[in-house]
């Protein structure tokens, strides 16, 4: 497969757009940018934008080497982000970041990489890259000065100025990296970088990691990426898609697929000389393309890096995503059986996912005890037999009187710790969850208070067939199903996956005030009992 020329390909299309649809007309304020639905015209968009345009014009096997209406629209971009950037250096991202570091950091990455590949032979080419240099310098400025918000943002400064150092050397850049890698790398024993997001900010760690080790000469930067590479195989499913739903970031609930981090397989993999790494980062490129999904590899990466593109292995065999792991810093399990995939999450309502292809569900679990609403479930760990098992206690109390005024009638700011209690109650929790051949046993037991209704919500994506003793029912967002007994079976036309024996001992289907409700947009499924009991159920690939 020609990865340089589908690049080319690709970024040719989007460079159609850009100079199409640019403003050209010079009294208008947005001069140089363009317009895009959902955004508008926005300096950082444009600026950034800018970095494809010279991956054309300076890549010999594109139809855009040196076109001079290419480097004409780059320039406008360019231009538009000079004319909207603040005394300071800094650029606004719109929507929330004002006066931003950060979001002038992602913009310098969007062309100082592809600056790398600038050869200026003409006096238009050395004007570009003479105003190009100048706004990143500026924009260097607020790198080296300016602060940040979330922990990526220490990473995607400090590679930004590695960056601007390698093309324009400047001690304090240097200096100023040296102060946020004397933080330590966030990247915890398991590969998980402290913000948990496998769909967004695990991408853009690593992109600032390999930017790091080579601008810097520090190699054992590397060691964080692999880590982080190992460790996303528990987050990939076998349709490449990615699992979020730990994240703590804008990523969490989406399924974005997992060709993003194709490049840093192939040069992590090729630095650390490490074929696995490359092979998983084949599979990613080829699993994208037979599927028709954007082609994720950069022109300057591969012009940059000819040697990290050739001489590939095979790529992997799909099973290399159907891992175990147990991330107990970040209260995570990961098993694949039958090729299904459940991921356990600790402390939130929704706190088992499961995937075989498209049949996808998760499990919610529901409590009514005074004011505890979800099965948080915490402590996940080894339960000995080769299960897993989690646990959750809720409490529950009644208030007496002070006896005397309190300086205050408000019950709001009277200081209820100093208030007695009485009828302390507790209801206990034990969730064990046992691989098996081709699927897995969950076992739900109770302890504690009796009368107590626990109700586990099955929330089913809308594209299956509901099958069980005497009916099928289409699955349709929305829709409720109490189940009393008996094995069901989701079947999406091609994978069937068993549920059972279920149980319900009442019609309670929702939580009491707070609890968070059954799905509009899936179908649910539930299973009830009061406290206490014991019920086993099996999930099985058929």
């Amino acid at each position: 497969m020609d990865y340089l020329q589908r690049s080319i390909e690709s970024v040719e299309k989007g460079s159609e757009f850009l100079m199409n649809y640019q403003i050209t007309n010079p009294d208008d304020p947005n001069f140089g940018g363009y317009y895009s639905k959902g955004f508008g015209v926005v300096a950082q968009n444009c600026g950034a934008s800018a970095g494809s345009l010279i991956d054309l014009y300076f890549c010999p096997g594109s139809k855009y080497y040196r076109d001079p209406k290419v480097l004409q629209c780059a320039d406008g971009l360019v231009q538009h982000l000079r004319n909207h950037l603040h005394e300071d250096g800094t650029v606004d991202y719109f929507c929330c970041n004002f006066h931003s570091a950060p979001d002038t950091a992602f913009v310098t990455l969007g062309l100082a990489k592809p600056a790398l590949l600038i050869d200026a032979q003409t006096d238009e080419e050395r004007a570009f890259k003479e105003k190009l240099f100048d706004t990143l310098r500026h924009m260097g400025e607020a790198l080296i000065h300016e602060g940040f918000h979330t922990p990526n943002h220490r990473w995607v400064i400090s590679s930004a100025m590695s960056l601007l150092n390698r093309l324009m050397p400047d001690r304090r850049y240097i200096d100023r990296i040296n102060e946020y890698l004397a933080e330590h790398i966030d990247c915890n024993e398991d590969g998980e970088f402290a913000e948990r997001s496998a769909g967004g900010y695990n991408e853009i760690n690593n992109r600032a990691m390999l930017l790091l080790a080579e601008n810097l000469n520090k190699p054992e930067l590397l060691e964080h990426v692999r880590r982080n590479l190992t460790l996303m195989r528990a987050f990939i499913h076998s349709d490449c898609s990615i699992f979020t739903e730990n994240s703590t970031r804008q990523d969490k609930g989406t399924a974005p697929y997992a060709e993003k981090y194709a490049y840093q397989y192939l040069l992590c993999g090729h630095a650390l000389k490490d074929r696995e790494l490359q092979s998983i980062g084949v599979f990613l490129l080829e699993d994208c393309v037979k599927n028709g999904r954007p082609f994720p590899l950069s022109i300057h990466d591969q012009l940059l890096y000819p040697e990290a593109f050739k001489n590939l292995p095979e790529p992997a065999d799909k099973n290399v995503f159907m891992v175990d792991r147990l991330l107990k810093g970040s209260g995570l399990l990961r098993l694949s059986r039958g090729g299904m995939n459940l991921w356990v999450v600790e402390k939130l309502p929704i706190f088992l996912f499961l995937k075989k292809n498209n049949i996808d569900f998760y499990i919610k679990g529901g409590i009514n005890f005074f004011n505890c609403r979800h099965l948080l479930v915490e402590d996940i760990h080894e339960g000995g037999d080769g299960s897993y098992e989690m646990n959750y206690k809720g409490e529950g109390c009644y208030l007496q009187p002070f006896g005397e005024y309190q300086g205050t009638a408000d019950w709001w700011q009277m200081d209820r710790s100093k208030r007695k209690t009485s009828g302390h109650l507790e209801i206990t929790v034990t969730i064990n969850i046992k691989p098996m051949e081709n699927g897995f046993d969950v076992r739900v037991r109770t302890e504690g208070c009796p009368g107590s209704t626990i109700r586990l919500e099955i929330g089913v994506k809308p594209n299956v067939l509901v099958r069980g003793e005497g009916y099928h029912i289409p699955a349709t967002a929305g829709g409720k199903l109490i189940a009393q007994k008996g094995e069901l079976t989701l079947f999406d036309g091609a994978d069937t996956v068993s549920i059972g024996p279920a149980f319900a001992a009442n019609d309670i289907v929702s939580g009491l005030f707070g609890a968070v409700p059954p799905s509009d947009g899936r179908f649910n499924i539930f299973f009830n009992d009061v406290t206490n009991f014991d019920h086993t159920f099996s999930i099985r690939a058929k």
